[in-house]
């Protein structure tokens, strides 16, 4: 299904909802010429009110499914917030080292940044696949932190905060990468989709009038959208409705303005 997240959320959800409303009318149709059932009042009634208790569930199972993704996204969002501001914490502490090989660091974290903002992400969001250039990029920037040799006190204390903030920032991105696989459990699913089947089979069961069609169709069109938006979520990095870079390419401006100063303050010392 990850075809689907590479489609804009509006056809998406489009998709889904035509489906589902697709697939319940004909299943209607199909039943209504295949099944010659016709239920007295009485059956009609308790037809009703076990619908009633189906779809009662059914309802629960989707909203119980809905706030797990939905935590899972947010869980998500949580933890690219928390890697912009290990990465930003962490450009400060080498900036304050003042080393050479402090100020190369702080271009390889540069660097990194920049290629998960525009390289990683969208590999991310089409493929559910980290980009082995960042990965490279972090592994270089991690190299050029285990270079610098502190001179004092202060560069000893420093460096231990700059240390601590690398593997910080290595364990949150792994977090993220481990987060493109994590889905809703397929049980889960099925069990949804199974009561959904049931609830339309009893209401199969009623004559073919109109309003009957009417109810039939609301009630798939009510499935189909909770099924987009429980399908749209699941995956919290997947699609156009997903979690994005934004903090990180705030950073990466900020980098760069930083950049462009120290590279004005140089040209007019000189």
């Amino acid at each position: 299904m990850l075809f689907l997240y590479n489609w804009p959320s509006s056809i998406m959800g489009l998709f889904v909802v035509t489906l589902t409303l697709i697939v319940a009318l004909g299943g209607y149709a199909f039943f209504r010429r295949v099944v010659r059932v016709r239920p007295a009042p009485e059956e009609q009634s308790m037809t009703i009110a076990m619908v009633s208790v189906i779809t009662t569930i059914n309802s629960l199972l989707i909203a119980f499914a809905a706030i797990n993704v939905w935590g899972a996204y947010s869980d998500a969002a949580h933890n690219v917030d928390l890697e912009a501001t290990t990465a930003g914490e962490l450009a400060r502490d080498l900036a304050a080292f003042g080393e050479p090989l402090a100020g190369q660091a702080v271009d390889a974290l540069h660097a990194y940044l920049d290629g998960v903002v525009r390289f990683e992400w969208p590999k991310m969001q089409q493929e559910a696949a980290g980009d082995p250039k960042s990965e490279a990029r972090f592994d270089a920037l991690f190299d050029k932190v285990n270079q610098i040799q502190p001179r004092n006190e202060r560069q000893r204390a420093l460096l231990a905060e700059v240390l601590k903030r690398v593997n910080e920032l290595a364990k949150l991105r792994d977090q993220r990468l481990l987060t493109l696989n994590v889905a809703m459990p397929a049980t889960l699913w099925t069990v949804m989709l199974i009561a959904s089947a049931v609830s339309f089979l009893l209401l199969y069961t009623l004559p073919g009038t109109m309003f009957n069609v009417a109810l039939i169709a609301a009630w798939a069109l009510t499935l189909g959208l909770a099924f987009f938006f429980v399908l749209a979520v699941d995956r919290p990095f997947a699609g156009r409705v997903s979690v994005g870079p934004e903090p990180l390419a705030h950073l990466v401006q900020a980098l760069n303005a930083r950049a462009q100063l120290t590279i004005g303050v140089d040209h007019d010392t000189r």
